[in-house]
């Protein structure tokens, strides 16, 4: 079953949503990402792209190595998450 409600967001978001999201995947889009962020368990690591377990990985508490080696391939400044 579903159900519209009405939520405040930044206008960025949305413009970001609306650039990266085709039209008729956007509910099931923010469906996911609100569960994901409500239970991060049970987050389904199949769907998640490649950058962003990087990220992930690089803000958890791993080797300095493997922290510049992440950055490296992400191509961001590494000094931050050191």
């Amino acid at each position: 079953m579903h159900v519209n409600r009405t939520f405040s967001l930044k206008l960025s978001t949305v413009e970001e949503l609306n650039d990266k999201v085709r039209p008729k995947l956007r509910s099931k889009f923010v469906d996911r990402a609100i569960m994901d962020r409500l239970d991060p368990h049970e987050i389904n690591f199949e769907t998640i792209g490649t950058r962003r377990l990087m990220l992930i990985l690089l803000s958890r508490d791993v080797s300095e190595f493997l922290k510049r080696t992440i950055a490296l391939e992400l191509g961001i400044d590494v000094e931050g998450y050191l």
